[in-house]
C-alpha cells in the first residue's frame, strides 16, 4: 500500500509541475492602446482638456427640462433593464464552480430479517473534491465574468447617455414645434390683417378682386398649417412621456404652456476630450470585451490539460447500535480525451475571437473620434447660423413694417406688402428650425464626448 501511494505521489508531483509550466506559459494581458492625440485634428491648434460630467443640459437655463431630465433619470424603463442586466452578469459570475465542493448525504431505513428481526441501518456521509487550478482555467472564467460584469456596468452608461439625448431632443423638438405655432398664429394674425387693408384698398379702386382673393388664400393656407403642428407636439409630449416611464397623457411635468425654444452659447472649442476613452460607454465596452476574450482563450486553453483534484469522504454507519466510521482521501488525475482536435478548435476561435474583439476596440476609438470631430464642426456651423438667421428675420420684419407705411402712396404695392410678409414667415421658420438645429448638435456633441454618462450615479450612492 505505501509504495503505491508513493507511486501515486510521484506522478501527481510530475503532472503538477508541467501543468504549472502550462499554465505559465500564457502571455499577460496587454491594455490596448491607440494613438489618439496624434489622430486627433483638434490636437493641432488645442489644450488637451479634462472632460467632466457635469450636467451639460442646465446650459439651456430650463427648469422644465431639467425636472425631465432628472425624473428619467429615475423612471426610464430601458436604465432598469440595463441595470437588471448588471445583476445577472454578478450572478453569472457566482455561478462559476468553485474549486472546493462539499456534498453532504444522509439517510436510514429499516430491514427485516427472514428470522423476524427488524434491523435500523443508517449512514451519513460528507464527500469532498478540492479542484486544484493550475494553470488557471477557473480564475480565467471568474476574470471573464468579471470583465462582463463591466461592460454590462458600461451599458448603463450608454443607456443613460442615451436616455439623456432623447429627452432633450424632445424637448428641443416639442418647443422648436410650439414656436412654430405661435409664428403661425403670428402670421394668420397679420395676413388677416393685410386682408382687411386689401379689402379696403379694393373699395376705393385702389385694389382688384385678384388681390383680395389671393389674400384670403394665403389666409387659409396658414390656417391649414395649425392641425398638422398640434399634431407634431402632441407626439413631442408623448414621446417624452414614455421615455419617462409613463403613460402619455399622465405626465405630470407641465409642457402646456410654450416657453421659448432653448438656447445655448457654449464656446465649440473645447479642445481635445483628453479622456474621451473612459467617457465613451462604448469604448469601455469594447475594451473589457476584448479583455474577457483574452481570459476565454486561457479558460479553453485549461481544457487540453489534465485536471488535478483532491478528493475524499468520510462515512458514518450504524446498524441496530453498532456505529463505524470508515475515511478516504487521495488525488485523482483526469486526463482529457485524446485526440483533443475538438478543444484546440475550441482555443483557436477564441483567438480569433480575441483578434476580432481588439479590431472591434479599434473601430469603436476611430468612429469616436469620428463622431466628436463632426459634432464640433456642426455645433460650430449651426452657431454662426443661428446668427445669421435672427439677422434675417429682423430685417425683413423691417421691411414689413416700411412696407405697410408706404403701401398707400406711391410706393410699395399690394404684392409688395404680401411678399414681404411670405419673407418673414419664411425667415421665423428658417430662425426656429436653426435654433432646433443649435440645440440637437449641443446635445449631441455632449453625448458623443460622453459628459454625463455617470450623472446622479453618486447622488444615489450617497441616500
Amino acid at each position: 500500500m505505501g509504495r503505491d501511494w508513493r507511486r501515486t505521489s510521484r506522478v501527481f508531483s510530475v503532472v503538477t509541475g508541467l501543468s504549472v509550466l502550462a499554465g505559465c506559459s500564457d502571455d499577460p494581458y496587454k491594455h490596448p492602446v491607440f494613438p489618439f492625440l496624434s489622430s486627433y485634428k483638434s490636437a493641432r491648434d488645442s489644450t488637451p482638456v479634462l472632460l467632466s460630467n457635469a450636467e451639460w443640459w442646465e446650459t439651456f437655463n430650463d427648469p422644465t427640462l431639467n425636472a425631465l431630465i432628472e425624473t428619467g433619470l429615475q423612471e426610464n424603463l430601458s436604465l432598469e433593464i440595463a441595470k437588471e442586466r448588471v445583476l445577472e452578469a454578478v450572478a453569472v459570475q457566482r455561478s462559476v464552480p468553485a474549486s472546493a465542493l462539499f456534498t453532504p448525504r444522509a439517510g436510514a431505513r429499516k430491514e427485516r430479517s427472514e428470522t423476524g428481526r427488524t434491523d435500523t441501518y443508517g449512514e451519513a456521509s460528507l464527500g469532498f473534491e478540492w479542484i486544484l487550478d493550475i494553470y488557471g482555467g477557473r480564475r480565467a472564467q471568474i476574470d471573464a465574468a468579471g470583465a462582463r460584469i463591466e461592460v454590462a456596468d458600461a451599458e448603463v452608461d450608454a443607456a443613460r447617455l442615451l436616455l439623456l439625448l432623447n429627452v432633450a431632443n424632445a424637448y428641443v423638438d416639442l418647443r422648436y414645434h410650439q414656436a412654430s405655432l405661435q409664428f403661425r398664429r403670428s402670421e394668420l394674425a397679420s395676413r388677416r390683417q393685410t386682408l382687411s387693408q386689401i379689402e379696403r384698398l379694393k373699395e376705393g379702386n385702389a385694389a382688384t378682386e385678384v388681390d383680395v382673393v389671393k389674400a384670403r388664400a394665403l389666409v387659409s393656407e396658414t390656417r391649414s398649417e395649425l392641425p398638422e403642428i398640434g399634431a407634431a407636439i402632441d407626439a413631442a409630449k408623448n414621446e417624452i412621456a414614455v421615455l419617462l416611464g409613463k403613460t402619455p397623457g399622465t405626465l405630470e411635468i407641465n409642457l402646456d404652456t410654450p416657453k421659448p425654444q432653448p438656447r445655448v452659447s457654449l464656446s465649440p472649442e473645447v479642445g481635445i476630450p483628453a479622456d474621451l476613452l473612459r467617457n465613451r460607454p462604448d469604448i469601455r465596452v469594447a475594451e473589457r470585451s476584448y479583455y474577457a476574450s483574452f481570459r476565454d482563450v486561457a479558460s479553453a486553453r485549461a481544457d487540453l490539460y489534465p485536471q488535478l483534484s483532491l478528493s475524499g469522504t468520510i462515512t458514518r454507519t450504524s446498524l441496530s447500535g453498532s456505529r463505524g466510521t470508515e475515511y478516504f482521501f487521495g488525488p485523482s488525475l483526469a486526463l482529457p480525451i485524446l485526440p483533443n482536435t475538438a478543444s484546440r478548435a475550441t482555443v483557436e476561435r477564441r483567438e480569433s475571437l480575441v483578434r476580432q474583439a481588439h479590431t472591434q476596440w479599434q473601430l469603436t476609438v476611430l468612429e469616436a473620434i469620428r463622431d466628436v470631430e463632426t459634432s464640433l464642426a456642426q455645433y460650430s456651423a449651426a452657431l454662426s447660423a443661428q446668427r445669421a438667421s435672427q439677422e434675417t428675420v429682423r430685417l425683413y420684419e423691417e421691411v414689413v413694417t416700411l412696407t405697410r407705411k408706404t403701401i398707400t402712396g406711391d410706393g410699395a404695392t399690394i404684392r409688395d406688402l404680401i411678399d414681404a410678409e411670405q419673407d418673414v414667415a419664411n425667415a421665423n421658420t428658417a430662425f426656429a428650425e436653426t435654433l432646433r438645429g443649435v440645440g440637437f448638435s449641443f446635445v449631441e456633441l455632449n453625448v458623443n464626448l460622453g459628459s454625463g454618462h455617470a450623472v446622479g450615479v453618486g447622488k444615489r450612492a450617497a441616500n
